[in-house]
């Protein structure tokens, strides 16, 4: 087994004794031309999500451009970001995550081609929303989103619903960015509608115009620039179903882990606590069941393997026994430093 431990840092340039070092230089990598690494990075969607990586991926190609491997795994794919600097590089791309937010997401970000005649089929479907009343209307009043933003996004995914998957997808990856960018700090860990609507009090943080921009939009933009992502791969890739990155097979040429990171003090992050809204937003049919109603957030009710990922109790086991298993492969770890491990 070959371990590539690539060590992240504050400020993403270099720690102490200078050898790993993040500093973006020229270097090449194929779609269908030779083209800058820096510039294709360039062009990826920016990203709202805690622990992205997005920003270091000039970076991470420069550790893992000499490396040979065609066939690869991104085993907590979040953002999708590295799997798209994969698929940038020309590798076979497996994502997965344990999230079917991030899922769904990773399939529109890693698509080769747009379903759309044109960008006015998406800006009309925004457009043409029609409120109505639904769970989100009825259990989430005052909690993340105003009354008529709530009903806006009842409407919203009961027609997201009614296109095909490929649409589907991309619509739903759009509306998960304007959620995110409506929410003071990109999360739904705290039922905090009051940040944003007391306008009374001075903030150092966020952004009330955003705030207060329409979703519609917000997801209108999303496009545009999701759309700016999307090219045609001669390597195959596939997005798995959410699942236990414990649970998939073995036999990739190399693996890149980017597990949630534990502190000393305390258990790590929560991603399904802070993303929980986006996966009901994407299991609207079943989402009050898997509501948690002993939160004022209104969570889902916990998932075992998630929850054992991020519990300082499981992780190191979870960890070394996941990194034993792919014992045969290139396996690339990204973590922090002076966290547990």
């Amino acid at each position: 087994m070959e371990t590539l431990h690539t060590k992240e840092v504050a400020n993403g340039t270099e720690d102490t004794d200078g050898v790993y070092k993040a500093i973006i230089q020229p270097c090449c990598i194929q779609d269908l031309s030779i083209i800058r690494a820096e510039d294709k990075i360039h062009a990826f969607p920016s990203t709202r999500y805690y622990g992205s990586k997005r920003r270091l991926l000039p970076w991470i190609f420069e550790n893992l451009k000499d490396l040979t491997f065609r066939t690869v795994l991104d085993g907590f794919g979040g953002t999708s970001s590295v799997s798209l600097l994969f698929k940038a590089m020309g590798k076979e791309v497996t994502y997965n995550d344990a999230l079917l937010s991030n899922t769904i997401a990773a399939q529109a970000l890693l698509a080769n081609k747009v379903p759309f005649d044109n960008i006015e089929e998406v800006d009309r479907f925004f457009d043409s929303v029609s409120p109505v009343n639904g769970i989100i209307s009825e259990m989430f009043q005052g909690v993340f989103y105003l009354n008529e933003e709530n009903s806006w996004l009842d409407g919203v995914i009961q027609a997201i619903y009614l296109e095909t998957e490929l649409k589907r997808n991309i619509y739903l990856y759009c509306l998960f960015q304007a959620c995110l960018q409506k929410r003071p700090f990109n999360l739904f860990h705290r039922a905090n509608l009051n940040i944003r609507t007391n306008t009374s009090v001075k903030k150092s943080f966020g952004n009330q115009t955003t705030w207060d921009t329409s979703f519609s939009i917000l997801a209108k933009r999303a496009y545009r620039e999701l759309e700016q992502t999307i090219w045609r791969s001669p390597s195959q890739h596939s997005v798995l179903s959410p699942t236990d990155v414990s649970d998939l097979d073995t036999g990739y040429d190399l693996v890149y882990f980017d597990p949630p990171y534990i502190n000393k003090k305390h258990s790590g992050d929560d991603y399904l606590r802070r993303y929980h809204f986006l996966e009901g937003l994407c299991q609207y049919k079943e989402w009050q069941d898997m509501i948690d109603t002993s939160y004022k957030n209104l969570q889902f009710k916990k998932k075992i393997h998630i929850s054992e990922w991020q519990s300082r109790s499981y992780f190191k086991e979870r960890l070394f026994s996941l990194i034993n298993k792919h014992k045969k492969s290139i396996v690339v770890l990204s973590y922090v430093d002076n966290d547990v491990v």
